[in-house]
């Protein structure tokens, strides 16, 4: 078994708060399709049939206008939830891609003093970036859950590959904390 990193465990952090605003977006997009079409159906079966009788071509044209702005909103709620899901892709990549290359330059440093402390900072910081990786878990999966109530149909293995990594962090966190405590006394 491969010992995890502060790296490793950023990384997996990273990702799952990138699902969580994914499903975020896919959750707004879904409702605000729903709420578009609950509306329309509204007006065209109960408020239509109604002013029919008493005006037949004002509620033609209301009914023209309202297909002209359901069309809008929906267009908007499209190049929205497509512009912001690219920004979360591309935010996500630089993030990962920054955090790597840190990573890397750390491990390539030639004095042994700051390498130790380095390293010293890492194994403390590490239980606290576990439990960061288990909340960062629960969130991706409360957001696939909103994505799903709203209707979004998430992709069902990524969230429960995230529900794993979660619950399999949080256990590793419970175990970790003591040994933290144990080196930080020792240190000190």
């Amino acid at each position: 078994m491969r010992t995890q990193t502060l790296t490793d465990v950023t990384l997996k952090t990273l990702h799952n708060y990138q699902t969580a605003a994914t499903q975020a977006v896919a959750a707004y997009h879904a409702g605000g399709q729903r709420l578009v079409g609950l509306v329309n159906g509204t007006l065209q079966a109960r408020l239509y049939p109604q002013t029919a009788r008493f005006a037949p071509r004002a509620t033609e044209r209301m009914n023209a206008l309202r297909g002209n702005v359901s069309g809008s909103v929906v267009k908007g709620m499209d190049q929205a939830a497509e512009r912001t899901s690219q920004a979360i892709e591309r935010g996500a990549e630089a993030a990962a891609a920054g955090l790597t290359k840190v990573a890397g330059l750390a491990t390539e440093l030639g004095n042994p003093y700051v390498a130790g402390g380095l390293d010293a900072a890492a194994r403390l910081s590490l239980p606290a970036a576990k439990l960061a990786l288990a909340v960062s878990g629960k969130v991706a999966e409360g957001a696939t859950t909103l994505a799903t109530a709203a209707g979004a149909h998430p992709v069902k293995k990524a969230a429960r590959k995230v529900a794993t990594a979660a619950k399999r962090a949080h256990k590793s966190v419970k175990a970790a904390v003591p040994k933290a405590r144990k080196t930080a006394r020792a240190a000190a």
